[in-house]
């Protein structure tokens, strides 16, 4: 019988590393004795925890999408106004590829599975649509405030979010094609003037 805390600790270390076999060898590419030996479990430990490789692979995307939201929690959630919450979102938003490049490698991985896997495809789903909803969520306090049109807030989360992560891919692809500090400014004039009353 495990000890207490112990199931935790194996999924945490087996999570960790499937992200790892994922960053170094592709999504599909990998085994789960490939897991194993990169978590120095054996395969029967994975299959103890996880149902299957399908099921740590969720687990995988679900925590790299856990730790991006408490970003944001910690960040733009204690700022009060509108202004100071999108411009801190952008921010971290462009400061992903820096700062968690493994987060666009995982992601690519997954978004490639998306089609062909419906329990992937809503976890992705489920991430973007909380992404909108928190961005429609503090927009609306600018909305209130008569400094954002409101007819703006209804694309504004689909704008930032795909500007962000479309800035972001391109810089992981090929960092020499820009410099991803100074692009920030432009991100931020963008969204500036699309909701610019």
């Amino acid at each position: 019988m495990p000890k207490v805390g112990m199931e935790e600790i194996r999924k945490q270390q087996v999570i960790e590393a499937t992200e790892r076999c994922i960053i170094e060898k592709g999504f599909s590419n990998m085994s789960v004795k490939d897991i194993a030996m990169e978590a120095n479990v054996s395969t029967g430990i994975i299959y103890h925890y996880f149902k299957n490789k399908e099921d740590v692979l969720l687990q995988v995307i679900k925590r790299s999408f856990a730790k991006s939201h408490e970003r944001v929690m910690e960040t733009v959630e204690p700022l009060e106004t509108f202004e100071e919450k999108l411009h801190k979102h952008i921010e971290n938003i462009n400061s992903v590829p820096k700062d968690n490049p493994d987060f666009y490698a995982v992601l690519l991985n997954y978004l490639g599975q998306a089609k062909n896997n419906p329990e992937i495809n809503m976890v992705i789903a489920k991430f973007f649509k909380n992404l909108r909803k928190y961005i429609e969520t503090y927009s609306q306090n600018g909305v209130t405030s008569g400094k954002v049109n409101p007819d703006k807030i209804k694309h504004l989360p689909a704008l930032v979010i795909g500007l962000g992560m479309g800035i972001g891919i391109q810089w992981i692809i090929d960092q020499d094609a820009f410099d991803i500090d100074d692009i920030e400014k432009a991100f931020i004039n963008i969204i500036n003037v699309y909701i610019n009353k």
